[in-house]
C-alpha cells in the first residue's frame, strides 16, 4: 500500500512539472494590445415645448349652433414642437374637469393641424382615454382623445439642437345644435394635455404595435393588449359606440387606407411562406361552440382577422335553374362557398344547366385539396386548386368555432344601408326569405329553411365590417351614409377593407325577390345586392381563439403581429 502511494505522489509531480512547463512556454508566445481611445456613449436629449398662439375658448352665455356657426367661431391655437433629438411619440387629450356639469355628449369640436384644410364638420367626443396615470390634470373627470403623432428629433450640433419638427393645432368646441334645453345654466371646463414619450419610430402604427406585443410578452392576451394601447393610435383604430348605441357592442377596430394590423396567425403555403391575415378588430359578445356533443358555449372577446389576399373568384351559391331562376339560395348554412371553405362535407351532386348530373367538391380550402368549386349561374363550375395555399394546420388550432350572426336586412331602400344599421341587421332575426313573395315566383321557389344563426370556423366578412373600417378625416362623415354610397373618393380611399375587387360579404337580403340575393361590394366600392351565382373574390374570415397572446412584430406588412 505505501509503494502504491509513493508512486502515486511521484506521478502528480511530474505533472505538475510539465504544466508548469507548458505554461512558461505559451506564455512567450502571448500579445498584448491596448486601447488608444476611450469608449463613448452620448445620451440623446429629449423634450417638448407647448406654446399657446392664442387664448383659450371662452364661450359665455353660448347656445346650441350649427356646425357651420361653430367652426366659424375663433379657435385656440397652440404649437407643439420637438426640441431635442430623440423622436417624440404624442398623445393629444381633452381633459374634462369635474366641476363641468354640462354632458360631454352634447359638446360637438373640431381639430385640424395648420397645414391641414379645415373641416367642414364637428365631431362628437367619442375616444375615451384610459391611460390617465400620466395626465396629472388635478380634479379630473374624463380624459378623451383628441389626436396623436410623432415629431421628428433634431439635429445637435456644438451643444444646440436645431430643426426639431413642429406642429399647429386649431380647436373648435361648441354646443351641438341638437341639444334642448337641459343644457340651460350649465357650464363645460375642460383643458389640453400633451403626453409625449421617446421612441424609435417615425410610424405611428409601429409604436402601437410594439406596445401590444410587449403586453403579450407579459402574457396578456391580444384583445387585452389592443384595448390597453388603442389611445397610443387613434388615427388607425377606433371604437363603434361613437353614438354611445350599445347595440354596436363597442367593438375597437382597425380603420384608415393602410392600418398596420398584419398578422400572422400560423397560416403557410405548402412551400413554407406565411400567408398574411389582417385584424378587422377587437370583437366583444362573440359566442364561442365547443366541438363536444354538449355544444357547449361561451360569450366572450375575440380578434376578427380576414386573410389579406383572394382565394380566387367563385359562387356565393348555385342552383339549377327552375330553382330561384338558378341565381342560388340566400342562406348561409348551406352556401355552396360556406362548404368551401369549412370542415366536414363530402361532394355535393347537382344538376348543371344542360340538365346533367355533375359532382362538385366541397371542403377544399380547409382540406388542401383540389376539384371543382361553383362559379356563375346554373349550377356551372369551375376547377379549382387549394394544395398550395388553403388554409394550413397551425391556423386552424389558432382559430375558434364561432356563431356567425346571419341576419340580414328587411329593407331594399340603399339609403338605409348605414354601418350601424347594417350591426343591427346582422344580428335581428330577419332571414334571406322573411319578406319573400312565396313559390310562385321563380325568383323565390326554393324550400330551403333559414336561420339567423350559424356554427362553424370559416366565413366572410360583414357589411358592417367594410363601414366602420373607414377612418381619418372621411370617418364622421362616411359611417353617417350609406354604404352605397361608399364609392365616393374619400370613403374608399380611407378604406383599407376597398380592394377594387368585386367581393362577396356573408349577409343576405330579404325582399320580395331576393331568395338569390346577399351583399356584396363593388370594385368601385358601393356596397349592393347582387345574384348568388355571380363570381366575386373570396377573402376568408375567422376569429382567434381568446386566449391568443400577440408576443412580437408591429403590425407592419413587413413585420406582422406574431402569436402565441
Amino acid at each position: 500500500m505505501k509503494v502504491r502511494y509513493k508512486l502515486s505522489l511521484i506521478l502528480i509531480g511530474l505533472m505538475l512539472i510539465g504544466c508548469l512547463y507548458i505554461t512558461q512556454s505559451y506564455a512567450l508566445w502571448i500579445v498584448t494590445n491596448e486601447q488608444t481611445e476611450n469608449n463613448e456613449m452620448e445620451v440623446g436629449c429629449f423634450s417638448i415645448e407647448y406654446t399657446e398662439e392664442s387664448e383659450s375658448i371662452n364661450l359665455n352665455n353660448t347656445y346650441p349652433v350649427s356646425d357651420s356657426i361653430g367652426l366659424n367661431g375663433t379657435p385656440y391655437t397652440f404649437k407643439i414642437k420637438n426640441t431635442c433629438t430623440v423622436n417624440n411619440n404624442y398623445l393629444l387629450t381633452l381633459n374634462v374637469i369635474n366641476t363641468s356639469n354640462l354632458d360631454e355628449s352634447k359638446i360637438k369640436y373640431a381639430l385640424y393641424k395648420s397645414s391641414e384644410e379645415k373641416p367642414s364638420v364637428g365631431s362628437k367626443l367619442s375616444r375615451i382615454n384610459n391611460n390617465l396615470e400620466n395626465l396629472g390634470v388635478a380634479n379630473l373627470k374624463t380624459s378623451y382623445v383628441l389626436d396623436n403623432g410623432i415629431l421628428s428629433g433634431g439635429t445637435k450640433v456644438d451643444g444646440v439642437v436645431s430643426n426639431g419638427e413642429e406642429v399647429t393645432y386649431n380647436l373648435y368646441l361648441w354646443i351641438d345644435e341638437t341639444a334642448g334645453n337641459e343644457v340651460e345654466g350649465q357650464t363645460f371646463e375642460a383643458s389640453v394635455n400633451v403626453i409625449n414619450e421617446a421612441t424609435e419610430s417615425n410610424e405611428l402604427g409601429e409604436v402601437y404595435g410594439t406596445e401590444v406585443a410587449k403586453c403579450g410578452i407579459n402574457g396578456k392576451d391580444a384583445v387585452t393588449c389592443m384595448k390597453e394601447k388603442a389611445s397610443l393610435d387613434p388615427v388607425n383604430l377606433a371604437y363603434d359606440n361613437a353614438s354611445a348605441n350599445e347595440r354596436l357592442d363597442n367593438n375597437l377596430r382597425y380603420i384608415g387606407s393602410d392600418p398596420n394590423n398584419y398578422i400572422d396567425i400560423g397560416d403557410r403555403t405548402s412551400d413554407g411562406k406565411v400567408i398574411p391575415w389582417r385584424i378587422i378588430g377587437a370583437m366583444n359578445n362573440v359566442t364561442e361552440v365547443s366541438n363536444d356533443e354538449a355544444k357547449t358555449t361561451t360569450i366572450g372577446s375575440h380578434l376578427k382577422v380576414i386573410r389579406a389576399d383572394s382565394i380566387g373568384t367563385y359562387s356565393w351559391d348555385g342552383s339549377k335553374k327552375t330553382i330561384n331562376n338558378g341565381n342560388g339560395v340566400n342562406e348561409w348554412s348551406q352556401a355552396r362557398i360556406m362548404k368551401l371553405l369549412n370542415p366536414g362535407f363530402a361532394e355535393n351532386q347537382d344538376i348543371d344547366s344542360d340538365e346533367q348530373l355533375i359532382t362538385v367538391n366541397n371542403s377544399l380550402y380547409w382540406n388542401n385539396d383540389k376539384g371543382n368549386c361553383y362559379n356563375n349561374d346554373n349550377n356551372a363550375y369551375t376547377p379549382c386548386d387549394f394544395t398550395s395555399d388553403g388554409i394550413s394546420e397551425e391556423a386552424k388550432n389558432n382559430i375558434s368555432k364561432i356563431r356567425w350572426n346571419t341576419g340580414s336586412f328587411a329593407t331594399r331602400n340603399n339609403q338605409d344601408w348605414l354601418p350601424e344599421k347594417s350591426y343591427a341587421a346582422e344580428r335581428s332575426n330577419n332571414h334571406g326569405k322573411s319578406q319573400c313573395a312565396g313559390t310562385g315566383d321563380n325568383a323565390c321557389n326554393d324550400e330551403v329553411p333559414r336561420t339567423t344563426t350559424w356554427d362553424g370556423y370559416i366565413g366572410l366578412m360583414q357589411p358592417s365590417d367594410y363601414g366602420f373600417a373607414v377612418g381619418d378625416k372621411a370617418r364622421t362623415s362616411c359611417i353617417s351614409k350609406s354604404m352605397y354610397l361608399y364609392n365616393i373618393d374619400d370613403c374608399i380611399a380611407f378604406d383599407w377593407l376597398h380592394n377594387n375587387h368585386d367581393q362577396w360579404t356573408l349577409t343576405p337580403i330579404t325582399g320580395p325577390t331576393q331568395a338569390e340575393g346577399t351583399f356584396r361590394i363593388l370594385q368601385n366600392g358601393s356596397l349592393v345586392t347582387n345574384r348568388l351565382s355571380l363570381g366575386s373574390t373570396i377573402n376568408p374570415v375567422a376569429y382567434l381563439k381568446s386566449n391568443i397572446k400577440i408576443i412580437g412584430g408591429n403590425g407592419s406588412k413587413t413585420n406582422p403581429f406574431r402569436i402565441a
